[in-house]
This record gives structure tokens, sequence and C-alpha cells, in this order.
């Protein structure tokens, strides 16, 4: 089965806003010297493997 998360649900854990806006923006433009994120197709929804969200959950705790 397939362990995902949504930006929605990542920036609800987080104490961000509600839409996962932010994170969103990150996806699209990521400034951590990661690379991109891949694995989406435009205009579907994010669905976050647990790596990516690892990523993430690091980038925004340093904020």
């Amino acid at each position: 089965m397939d362990e995902t998360i949504t930006p929605v649900e990542l920036s609800r854990e987080l104490g961000m806003d509600r839409k996962g806006k932010q994170i969103r923006g990150f996806l699209r433009n990521p400034a951590d010297g990661g690379g991109p994120f891949e694995g989406h197709e435009i205009g579907t929804e994010w669905h976050l493997t647990p790596e990516q969200a690892e990523r993430i959950r690091a980038h925004f705790k340093k904020a």
C-alpha cells in the first residue's frame, strides 16, 4: 500500500496555512539544493512519498 501525504496534510502537521500553498510553492521551486521533486503530473494533486515529506519537514522546520 502506498504511504503518501498531501501538501495540505503536511501543512496542517507543520502548523502552516491550511491549503498547503507554501509547500506547493516549495515543491515547484525547491530552494534547498536538493533538486526537483519528481513524479508529479501538472494539474493533479501532489502525493508525497515519506522521503519527500521528510525533506519538506526539514526545510520548513529550519525556517
